[in-house]
């Protein structure tokens, strides 16, 4: 074997080395379907035992591609806790996948929506960008404005959390979500199962998609049940552990206060729990609370918290590997629509108080 301790290894080395043309070389490290199994064998072999390392810079010029994608989260001040806990899984999922496959990642975070037109998004964010692709991220409904901005660059996007979005009659990009819909109906469905006929429910920010989804199938899954449900039973949280706890007390004025309380997120519930607690009603024994998005301190809670889980990771894994799809091959992608689990614990379980 030649030595090349001394100086970097070249594909005209890893050519020499396998007996092959630079050309093949080229097409092994590119993935390009070109070359048949033996001589991928042999080239592979090569570049193992050479220890060649393909200069991607190179190769992304070669392409005419940056090998680089931009994150865009679009968040609303101020930025909540619970936001974060999800988005951050998320932005792990992405990074994760990209570097597998030489990319990197350039992030923006923009207030859209509090004074920023989507004028001011497309001037100082798309434009003069030099990317591959678009991922954006949010929560929050974005507008036709904002849709045609990104659709007049032309670049690959996906949507994580959001959409899917169709401008001037064609798809805008693809989305990866969660499925916040079908987990709250079964979440109702348990608890109506376990006997409760009096279930409220804390809701999020009422502008915000995942609250909003949440809400509709917490009031689809009570009308299938053929439960009257007045509006009392329903009380705005604002994703907060001071709105669930205020909600509680709420509830608890009632002649006949919820006998389960369903909550948007993990943090309402918290409140939710603290109130309950210093009224005096028992959970589980009198009262069964639910949480969503299964955070950290949710699992050691007293008791333990009744939760949805969120395949936050997967939505960004999920959403990266779509774009690159569609940059590299061409491939258009499709919406997808990822589960959501619901982890049993103490809070819903009438035995355990």
């Amino acid at each position: 074997m030649p030595s090349h301790k001394n100086r970097k290894v070249t594909q005209m080395d890893v050519a020499r080395y396998a007996e092959v043309s630079t050309g093949t070389v080229s097409r092994v490290v590119n993935n390009i379907p070109l070359v048949d199994g033996p001589t991928r064998t042999k080239v592979l072999r090569a570049i193992e035992e050479l220890g060649y390392i393909p200069n991607h810079a190179a190769q992304a010029l070669a392409q005419g591609r940056t090998k680089s994608l931009l994150l865009l989260i679009l968040d609303k001040q101020p930025i909540l806790p619970s936001t974060w806990q999800y988005e951050l899984p998320v932005l792990q999922g992405i990074n994760d996948y990209i570097k597998k496959h030489g990319y990197t990642l350039q992030i923006e975070i923009t207030n859209y929506g509090q004074g920023e037109t989507a004028e001011d998004v497309g001037d100082t964010i798309l434009r003069g960008r030099s990317v591959d692709g678009l991922l954006i991220l949010t929560s929050w409904e974005i507008d036709e404005e904002m849709l045609r901005k990104i659709h007049g660059y032309a670049i690959p996007a996906i949507f994580i959390g959001n959409g899917p979005y169709r401008c001037g009659g064609h798809p805008v990009g693809a989305s990866v979500r969660f499925d916040n819909y079908s987990v709250i109906r079964e979440t109702y469905r348990i608890l109506y199962g376990l006997g409760h006929r009096r279930i409220a429910f804390i809701k999020g920010s009422t502008d915000q998609i995942h609250s909003s989804i949440r809400l509709s199938a917490f009031l689809d899954a009570a009308a299938e049940s053929g439960t009257e449900l007045p509006g009392p039973y329903l009380a705005e949280g604002h994703y907060s552990v001071q709105g669930g706890y205020q909600a509680m007390y709420g509830f608890a004025r009632l002649t006949e206060r919820p006998t389960a309380v369903i909550c948007a997120n993990d943090l309402m519930a918290i409140g939710a729990m603290k109130a309950a607690a210093e009224l005096d009603i028992p959970v589980p024994r009198e009262l069964s609370i639910t949480g969503f998005d299964d955070i950290e301190i949710s699992e050691y809670l007293s008791p333990p918290l009744t939760t949805v889980r969120v395949p936050a990771y997967d939505l960004g894994k999920n959403g990266a590997s779509l774009l690159i799809r569609q940059i590299e091959q061409g491939t258009p992608p499709e919406d997808t629509l990822l589960p959501a689990a619901i982890v049993l614990r103490k809070s819903t379980d009438k035995n355990a108080g």
